[in-house]
């Protein structure tokens, strides 16, 4: 069955968002054969398809009592000029994707970026400006440069620590985040 589209994560499935299940979605009550993998902010759910997700249904439905959105990822480190209108698409209509600590989309050029799912070091030197602005980020948390070449190769798509790859929409540029437990 073929799933939604994503504009800021073009392959949930690829990336661990989404996983088989033969269970039917808790909200739409339909079988498609994915569920929702990733983190919910929210009132959980067992089995959450993407069509509800996309659709925005699972956010209104999951929104606890407080009156607080649910999201799959957090609206942390949004740029200044980041229209509301993306960062609702981004945290309530997109799936988010696990991470060690608590998962933070990344954006470039006034718009969301697309997650291109978790990466280690040999991702990464496919990527040198994602390579690059890890390097960056760990520089101004003031890692010594020999530390920063160690922790880079230690990177592991599948262990920790681990990087987060995305792509900008608008210039292609290559950006990464990094985590470990």
């Amino acid at each position: 069955m073929t799933q939604p589209r994503f504009r800021y994560h073009p392959d949930p499935v690829a990336t661990g968002s989404a996983v088989p299940t033969v269970e039917a979605c808790v909200l739409c009550g339909v079988a498609r054969g994915w569920r929702y993998a990733g983190p919910i902010y929210g009132r959980q759910a067992d089995v959450l398809c993407l069509y509800c997700i996309a659709s925005g249904e699972a956010a209104r439905a999951l929104t606890g009592a407080v009156d607080f959105p649910c999201m799959f990822t957090d609206a942390t480190n949004v740029p200044p000029g980041v229209p509301f209108a993306v960062v609702e698409e981004v945290t309530q209509r997109t799936p988010g994707f696990a991470s060690w600590q608590q998962p933070s989309w990344l954006y470039h050029c006034g718009d969301g970026a697309a997650f291109l799912g978790p990466a280690g070091y040999e991702e990464l030197r496919a990527h040198p400006d994602a390579l690059e602005m890890m390097r960056d980020d760990l520089h101004q948390l003031g890692w010594p440069a020999d530390q920063v070449g160690a922790m880079l190769r230690r990177m592991d798509a599948a262990g920790e620590p681990t990087a987060y790859l995305f792509r900008c929409l608008h210039c292609d540029v290559h950006l990464a985040s990094w985590d470990a437990g």
